[in-house]
Order: C-alpha cells, then sequence, then structure tokens
C-alpha cells in the first residue's frame, strides 16, 4: 500500500478459524490414505491366525497377572503381614486357607491385566471391513 510516497507493510490478520481448516485438511488426508479400499480383503485363514495372535497377547499378559497375584499373596503369608502367617501356621489343614489366599489374589492380578491389555492392544485394521464394502 503507498500513502504519498510512503511504503507501508501489508498487516496479515489472524485468522481465528486457521487452525480448524488445518486440522480438518489433515484429518481429510489421513482419512484418504487409510481409507478401506486400499486395505485387502481378510481370509479365513488369516482371521484365524489374527485371533490367535490377539489370544496369545491376552493370555500372556494373564498369566503374567497371576504370577504377580501369586508372588504378592506368598509375600503376604510369608512376611507375616497383619498376622497372616502365624494364622497359617496354627492352621489344622494348611491347603485350604494357602488356596483360599492366592487364588483370589491371582485371579484379581490376571484379570486386571488382561483388562489392562485389552485396553492397550496394539491393533490396527489390516484388512477391509466387510461392512463397509455393502452399499
Amino acid at each position: 500500500m503507498r500513502i504519498r510516497g510512503l511504503s507501508l507493510p501489508m498487516i496479515k490478520l489472524p485468522d481465528p478459524e486457521g487452525w480448524l481448516r488445518r486440522w480438518a485438511g489433515r484429518k481429510r488426508a489421513r482419512a484418504a490414505f487409510l481409507h478401506n479400499s486400499r486395505k485387502p480383503r481378510m481370509t479365513p485363514e488369516e482371521a484365524r491366525r489374527d485371533h490367535w495372535q490377539m489370544l496369545r497377547f491376552l493370555g500372556l499378559h494373564a498369566a503374567v497377572g497371576a504370577l504377580i497375584g501369586t508372588a504378592a499373596s506368598l509375600s503376604l503369608i510369608v512376611l507375616d503381614i497383619g498376622g497372616l502367617g502365624r494364622l497359617f501356621a496354627r492352621a489344622s489343614n494348611h491347603a485350604l486357607p494357602l488356596i483360599l489366599v492366592i487364588v483370589p489374589f491371582a485371579s484379581l492380578f490376571g484379570g486386571a491385566a488382561a483388562a489392562t491389555a485389552i485396553l492397550t492392544l496394539p491393533y490396527q485394521t489390516k484388512y477391509r471391513d466387510e461392512d463397509e464394502d455393502r452399499p
């Protein structure tokens, strides 16, 4: 802009919705890149293999959680926290109270570990959804 020989730079006005347009553009570009039509169809054998991999993943986490729960319950007994070790020493049948303490701990920790594994499942769809093929 020129005013009688004076040169003033153009002032850029703020664009309050610019970030929203950029975000929507990135979202559209990502959706176009990850579009379902680019993915192959899942065969029954691949579905079976994929399910077994997920079950192995969940089973491993549940087993590790059960192992941690067993270790926690045994440490309560061995360290005699709350007099639990003395109660076990005085029991006439040692197996039953041991089972009644270890099994709930193992199942609780195993379930918590499996639930955490489900929530953090590292899974992205590799195959096309069959529902999206239908008109």
